[in-house]
């Protein structure tokens, strides 16, 4: 069936970094779909960016935004904070919702958020873009097919130069606990969301969270503000499979900065990495690795793996970076609400990421094992 989704963007300033920079340019490339409203906090901001992006319709209230009729399906990229607002907006007008990662400012809201989706019965989405990453995916599959023969263990670190003491502007909100990005809910959050997609759920786990940091000074005035989050997350546990796990999630670091994710097996090594400084796993631009000890000897080194093309289902107007991973969830949430499948990440999976993150905090604060 052939239909153009008309799609609002709530957040949808040209100065919004993530949804200009991501959502925007990948809604212009995907042929499902049609840009008809901007909503931001001010109308003028609205109109200034409507018009930039040619957009026809332009709100600073999310309500009226999420009622218009030439609205099918609402994208929530604001800040933290501001999610369950914008969301519940979108849910009471019984319109589809693509909300980005994470869901709700603590988990309680999350699951308020996804009972009322599911009573009005609209498809619902979270960004957990991990998941349609073509490099997760494709590693995903290589271990159901036995390519490492039977997963022994799984080491994670993610390193990154933010959230430790030096931030931005734009970005200091994240270093106030309480607005619910922080490195424990992004950076460690989309990183273990991918872990677990490719491996299965922890069976058991214990964790280390410390804010070793206290303030941090802003690039811009030179301001020193008070950090309360965390910048060092370790977690080690068993997954349900019975492979062992380790994680460590470090910020304000200057060296070696990425992602590495290294599974060990029976048969085999699969490693996912990139040498990034942010450390955002569902950005993408990620090297696979492999080696099968059937086609080598026990020391040889790892092959970089090319990922086969089906992988990729948008655009290759669309390029790699945070856009990429981004645009193959839009696709595939508008084949869910035209074809009435449920494929990408939903609230019901966002409820279960913060109630693991949860159990994370608990085991960290109580120095207790968590048996899930």
């Amino acid at each position: 069936m052939d239909k153009t989704i008309n799609v609002g963007v709530i957040g949808g300033s040209a100065n919004n970094q993530w949804a200009s920079s991501t959502h925007i340019p990948a809604l212009q490339r995907l042929p499902k779909f049609k840009i008809t409203a901007i909503g931001t906090t001010r109308m003028e901001s609205a109109e200034k960016s409507a018009s930039q992006f040619e957009v026809p319709h332009a709100f600073s209230d999310s309500n009226e935004l999420a009622r218009h009729p030439d609205v099918d399906m609402v994208i929530v990229s604001v800040k933290v904070p501001g999610h369950y607002n914008a969301v519940m907006a979108v849910l009471n007008a019984g319109k589809h919702v693509y909300c980005e990662w994470p869901l709700g400012l603590n988990t309680s809201q999350a699951v308020e958020m996804n009972k009322l989706a599911a009573a009005k019965k609209v498809h619902h989405a979270v960004g957990l873009q991990a998941r349609q990453s073509p490099e997760v995916n494709y590693v995903k599959n290589l271990v159901d097919e036995g390519y490492i023969g039977k997963v022994l263990s799984c080491h994670m670190k993610v390193f990154t130069t933010a959230k430790g003491g030096t931030t931005n502007e734009t970005s200091k909100y994240l270093l106030d606990n309480s607005n619910g990005a922080n490195l424990l809910t992004i950076n460690a959050g989309h990183a273990i969301d991918a872990l677990c997609y490719a491996l299965g759920d922890f069976k058991e786990l214990s964790a280390t969270i410390a804010n070793q940091i206290k303030q941090a000074k802003v690039q811009e005035t030179g301001e020193i503000i008070e950090k309360t989050t965390a910048d060092q997350i370790l977690i080690n546990g068993i997954l349900k499979s019975g492979a062992t796990a380790s994680i460590h999630v470090q910020g304000g670091v200057f060296n070696r900065t990425g992602v590495s994710f290294e599974i060990y097996g029976t048969e085999g090594v699969l490693v996912l990495s990139n040498e990034s400084t942010h450390a955002q796993l569902q950005w993408g631009d990620l090297k696979v690795e492999g080696m099968h000890l059937a086609n080598a000897n026990k020391s040889a080194s790892l092959v970089e793996l090319n990922i086969p093309d089906h992988y990729r289902w948008v655009p290759d107007t669309i390029s790699n970076g945070p856009v990429f991973n981004v645009a193959q969830a839009l696709e595939k949430f508008a084949r869910d609400i035209i074809e009435g499948t449920h494929c990408v990440p939903n609230f019901e999976d966002a409820v279960n990421l913060h109630k693991l993150l949860d159990r994370i905090q608990k085991a960290a604060d109580t120095g207790e094992r968590q048996v899930l």
